[in-house]
């Protein structure tokens, strides 16, 4: 491997604040700005600083440095990692969706359940899902890829 990471327990802290950082800042901007016109603006400045100055600098480059090569250049530790992420990845998205789209009838069908109504509403579940499908397998890269060993970086120095 010829990148050098920041350490797997700064990498696992990037991956928490990106995936659990969107839900928590959307509820927050929920309960400050309820129906306001300024939750827009504010939404957009959410996502832009999570995914900008987050997500793509912090998770999504650390997957792209792990995994995101040609297979003629991964060795078969490498290439059965990424492999493995983007399975595990699919496995995720799909249990979501599925999870989703019973939540969704359930919802519809007893009227218990709150489900999105509003443009406000469908835009933070889009974002939602464009963040985890965006960065999900680079964020199983990054969290699997354990530290370097101290005489591998020797050496390599």
């Amino acid at each position: 491997m010829t990148v050098s990471l920041r350490s797997q327990a700064v990498r696992r802290r990037d991956v928490i604040v990106l995936f659990a950082g969107y839900p928590l800042a959307t509820l927050i901007l929920h309960q400050l700005l309820p129906d306001s016109r300024w939750y827009g603006a504010a939404h957009v400045a959410l996502v832009v600083a999570l995914i900008g100055g987050w997500g793509i600098p912090r998770v999504y480059r650390v997957g792209r440095a792990l995994g995101d090569d040609l297979d003629s250049s991964l060795d078969e530790r490498q290439l059965s990692l990424r492999n493995a992420a983007y399975l595990d990845a699919f496995r995720i998205a799909a249990s979501i969706v599925l999870l989703g789209i019973v939540g969704l009838a359930l919802g519809a069908d007893t009227g218990d359940w709150p489900i999105p109504s509003t443009y406000t509403q469908w835009n933070d579940v889009f974002w939602a899902a464009f963040i985890l499908l965006f960065h999900l397998p680079g964020a199983i890269l990054a969290w699997r890829e354990p530290d370097p060993e101290p005489e591998a970086e020797a050496i390599r120095a």
